[in-house]
């Protein structure tokens, strides 16, 4: 068998070819099939490495997965305009730059593995809550994490700022909250929204060990940064509405 059957034999099958569109931005049903095929091929030490990926893409690449327009589903992009750029949006998107972006490269850049990596914690959050008698679907923790400022926030927090928030139970603890109220896509209102609840759970790590703290106490640290961040929030709005009544009367 030469290396490159070898090679194949290891790259485990995505479901169907993707488009170009699709590859932009997944669908969530299409990075709901991409993650339940490739789940149980790879393990986690795999998919923290950008080289497993490139592989996998390569082969796909030459199955034609992603369709003949290679440039259009790994170079082009709105700021794709030289050469420099195009080719730092291909490595990307094939499996991460992690000497450029560090560790959190597969978890955001490609799209591919941040399908893998989404559905993983969102499966290992409802599985968490269960434990707890508590109710998280992996459908509900995976649609809380598709919103882009939770997962990036989520993503970026556990790996380079709060490492706490890489234990499972923390974890679980954020996303339960953030799946059960209505979160704002993007921007600032977002950010501050989903940072305040990892803050607040983080606090509790501080002193103790996850392990040794209720469920529920967790819970409500999460609510009460979440409560935490709408109150900073309503107070701004209402001095910037005081400033511009002054203004205005003045």
């Amino acid at each position: 068998m030469s290396e490159a059957e070898i090679g194949a034999d290891a790259v485990p099958l995505l479901p169907k070819p993707l488009t170009v569109a699709e590859m932009r931005s997944l669908p969530a049903f299409a990075e709901e099939q991409v993650a339940v095929r490739l789940h149980e091929s790879i393990a986690p030490a795999q998919a923290a490495d950008p080289a497993f990926w490139t592989l996998c893409h390569a082969f796909w690449m030459r199955s034609f997965v992603f369709g003949g327009d290679l440039g259009a589903v790994f170079f082009d992009g709105p700021k794709a305009d030289n050469g420099e750029a195009r080719t730092r949006n291909f490595l990307r998107r094939t499996g991460g730059l992690r000497r450029v972006r560090g560790n959190i490269s597969p978890l955001t850049d490609c799209p591919v593995s941040t399908a893998w990596w989404r559905y993983r914690v969102a499966l290992e959050a409802s599985d968490e809550a269960a434990r707890h008698d508590d109710r998280l679907t992996t459908a509900e923790a995976h649609e809380a994490l598709r919103q882009p400022t939770v997962w990036e926030n989520l993503a970026l927090w556990s790996i380079r700022r709060v490492t706490s928030l890489s234990a499972p139970r923390a974890r679980a603890a954020v996303i339960a909250v953030l799946a059960r109220h209505t979160q704002v896509p993007s921007g600032t209102k977002a950010t501050q929204r989903v940072q305040s609840v990892m803050r607040s759970v983080a606090r509790v790590g501080h002193a103790n060990s996850y392990f040794d703290v209720p469920w529920l106490q967790l819970i409500a640290a999460a609510e009460q940064g979440l409560a935490d961040a709408e109150f900073a929030t309503s107070t701004s709005e209402d001095n910037a509405h005081a400033a511009d009544t002054d203004t205005s009367h003045s």
